[in-house]
């Protein structure tokens, strides 16, 4: 038998996580792939003077999984240092 929060609540819950999941992709697309990368890709490239990664700025979908994995979270460990930083610097 089918209750009643049942009929009410899982169309909210489902409505619920379809938005989540659209709001982890775009905040995972934006931040980690799009920033994360192109931090990473310039410190990357000025430690290893232009051989690694071997694809460009822009080639993230042509570049192995745990290289960009790599880069991404160099990037993003770079710009925490860098807030991380700057707050004690400044109070």
């Amino acid at each position: 038998m089918i209750d009643v929060e049942d009929i009410i609540f899982r169309p909210v819950a489902r409505g619920a996580l379809v938005i989540a999941r659209a709001l982890l992709w775009l905040g995972w697309d934006v931040f980690v792939e799009t920033i994360g990368w192109s931090i990473g890709w310039l410190i990357w490239r000025t430690l290893t003077f232009g051989r690694f990664p071997e694809t460009g700025l822009g080639d993230i979908d042509e570049t192995p999984w745990w290289v960009a994995l790599l880069v991404e979270l160099t990037g993003l460990l770079a710009l925490v240092l860098l807030v991380w930083g700057l707050a004690s610097y400044l109070g």
